[in-house]
């Protein structure tokens, strides 16, 4: 930090933000500390100011309250304030409980342990080396290590055993940490490298099996801290004194990493990645300005500065290949940029039919985001906006700060992947087939829409599309696309509540339970599962807990199909009323008249949840139907009958 006073105005702020309950100023004040200061005792003092405005952090801020158990057999005491910090920076506040030191079996299989009374929301599991395979280091001292492999396997066979045992009585989200890999070693650098049952390549192998493990768990992510480790240096991550000592497992000065990896690492668990990146062209998808250089004088190509901005092309490249979506908004003639994209086309990474949209124009930039959003149907909130000028990053930030903004370092164009690699908006523990299939279906959206404004009339253009809906059940869309879809979809969701997946499955193993997705194509393609249903029954009536669709196909009547199905398989089980519940958020306005417009009666008022409004169909006097122009395929295996009834 500059100067100590500057530090101390900013402690005073903060403590003035803080009285007031100032939950944005206070959170503001606090990244500008933590950003500049690297003493632990200014950590120390935002996670207890943070903490004494928790509930004005999730009132004013919306940040996620989230109940959280630490089992482990490390010491982590040290490092909660950090924790703490890097959580609210992140728009999260921790209840925290730390469980006791090595009773982690206990804590999480025992029904009446801590842990199970505790009842979180999430779970962090820290377990060092010997507690998941302590033979590997000794087995692996002579770089032969027969018995290697099956130490690996055995310890595999434990976690799995312990998370699943974990998993089948508790629906809290799991962050597991895999294995640290030391330094040094008895076989020395040279033996590590070239020994194929060395510590290293075993705990390498390890780690990669104790990933794709938790990618079997539902709700569960692997947090690999010896990623983060390497990347910032494995001397340097532990102090060994203190781990001899007290079993710390990382020296003081990397704390705040430590927390953050852990921050971003669960962040997945509970938050759906941004799906757009909005890039500018001149200093920043190449060198230079089109309008003063021309085509040919632009920077890129494989030859210096030119590669730097190449390697940034290659990036959004890869990002589109996992589903994000990529538009460019530049302030530049659409007519010079469509002749640098053609003239330049070996030595650019992308063309332009890598991109989605395109804003290219004189307009303010603010307004060309706008403009994107509703196009796509995404809130703005989806939105990454890369740019090399900070009056339009500055801009961006205040007319639209639900967007995310990266301001390109365009002194030195060789940072901008790593600095946009830093960040996490983009992170995902899963991607899907939908997820990988994103732009060609926001592609055939735009000839739907040309299809649209030559169509006669509604009906008409509807029954030309040929529209196909198939039923599936919510664990086979598969199950992590369930969830994807429950963690983003605001604009048509009735209630937005995020259920985890062992909560999806619970609705579709409990008895008279339906847990229904729905995959929709057509003739310009699969626009592939963009609805989910969730309802249960309560003696005569079947309850629907969530019903939702994707914004890109509102409108095509899709949403009553899927009405109509959860209707027809609860009158299956015996039901007589269909109920649903409508939660109003900021985002939802488009389906606030979905129940009245189905037939639904208002029902009344409930004093537990003042801000729903409660609707009732009475199945033995009306019928709910899909529309004409849809063709119906499937049923979701869900065992439905009469007999499934849950009574009250």
């Amino acid at each position: 930090m500059q100067n100590e006073s500057e530090r101390q105005e900013l402690r005073r702020k903060i403590k003035e933000a803080v009285a007031a309950q100032n939950a944005s100023a206070a959170v503001q004040h606090g990244r500008s500390l933590l950003a500049a200061s690297s003493k632990p005792s200014d950590v120390v003092f935002c996670a207890s100011a943070f903490t004494s405005i928790d509930d004005s952090l999730t009132n004013q801020l919306r940040a996620k309250r989230l109940k959280t158990y630490i089992v482990r057999s490390i010491t982590i005491e040290p490092i909660l304030p950090f924790l703490t910090t890097e959580s609210v920076l992140s728009n999260y506040v921790l209840d925290l409980h730390v469980g006791g030191y090595g009773s982690y079996v206990d804590e999480m299989l025992n029904p009446q342990s801590a842990l199970a009374k505790f009842n979180p929301d999430l779970i962090f599991v820290l377990l060092n080396l010997e507690d998941i395979a302590g033979r590997l280091p000794d087995l692996c001292a002579d770089g032969i290590g027969d018995s290697v492999d099956a130490e690996i396997e055995e310890a595999l066979a434990r976690t799995a055993q312990l998370l699943r045992s974990f998993r089948s009585g508790n629906s809290a989200r799991i962050l597991f940490q895999g294995c640290l890999v030391p330094d040094l070693t008895s076989l020395g650098d040279i033996g590590e490298a070239n020994m194929p049952r060395s510590l290293t390549n075993a705990l390498h192998r390890l780690n990669q099996k104790l990933a794709a493990l938790c990618n079997t768990i539902s709700d569960c992510v692997f947090f690999d801290v010896d990623h983060l480790a390497a990347r910032h240096g494995r001397a340097h991550w532990r102090d060994n004194r203190m781990f001899l000592a007290s079993r710390l497992p990382v020296a003081a000065n990397v704390f705040s990493l430590f927390a953050r990896g852990l921050v971003r690492s669960y962040s997945t668990l509970f938050r759906a990645p941004r799906k757009v990146l909005c890039t500018d062209l001149d200093n920043t998808l190449w060198g230079g300005v089109l309008g003063e250089e021309g085509p040919e004088g632009i920077a890129t190509g494989s030859a210096f500065p030119g590669n730097c901005f190449l390697d940034y092309q290659k990036y959004l490249r890869q990002l589109s290949s996992r589903g994000i979506l990529l538009a460019i908004v530049s302030k530049n003639n659409e007519a010079d940029v469509r002749e640098a994209f053609q003239t330049r086309a070996a030595d650019l990474g992308l063309t332009l039919d890598n991109f989605v949209a395109t804003k290219i124009n004189w307009n303010e930039k603010s307004s060309s985001l706008r403009e994107l959003a509703e196009e796509l149907s995404l809130g703005l909130d989806s939105f990454v906006f890369v740019d090399d000028s900070p009056v339009e990053c500055e801009a961006v930030r205040q007319q639209l700060p639900e967007i995310a903004v990266i301001e390109v370092p365009h002194q030195e164009p060789w940072r901008l992947v790593d600095l946009l690699s830093a960040q996490s908006f983009f992170d995902a523990a899963v991607v899907t087939d939908d997820d990988v299939n994103r732009l060609n279906e926001y592609k055939a959206q735009a000839q739907r829409t040309e299809l649209a404004n030559s169509a006669g009339s509604r009906d008409e253009f509807l029954a030309s599309l040929d529209i196909v809906c198939t039923f599936v059940s919510a664990l086979d869309a598969p199950l992590a696309r369930s969830v994807q879809l429950l963690a983003k979809t605001n604009q048509f969701n009735l209630t937005t509540r995020r259920h985890s997946a062992s909560e999806v499955q619970q609705f579709a193993s409990s008895r008279g339970g339906q847990a229904v997705a729905i995959r929709v194509r057509d003739r310009f393609g699969d626009a592939g599962v963009v609805g989910l249903a969730l309802a249960r029954n309560l003696g005569d009536s079947c309850i629907i807990d969530s019903l939702l669709l994707s914004c890109r196909v509102i409108g095509r009547g899709i949403e009553t199909a899927l009405l109509a199905h959860l209707a027809e398989n609860a009158i299956k089980t015996g039901a007589r009323y269909l109920r649903g519940e409508f939660i109003p958020t900021k985002k939802n306005a488009p389906c606030a008249d979905f129940y009245p417009d189905h037939g639904f009666v208002r029902g009344p008022a409930r004093e537990a949840s003042p801000e729903s409004l409660f609707y009732q169909l009475d199945l033995t006097a009306a019928a709910l139907t899909s529309p004409r122009w849809l063709t119906l395929e499937g049923n979701e295996p869900n065992e439905l009958s009469a007999s499934a009834v849950v009574t009250s």
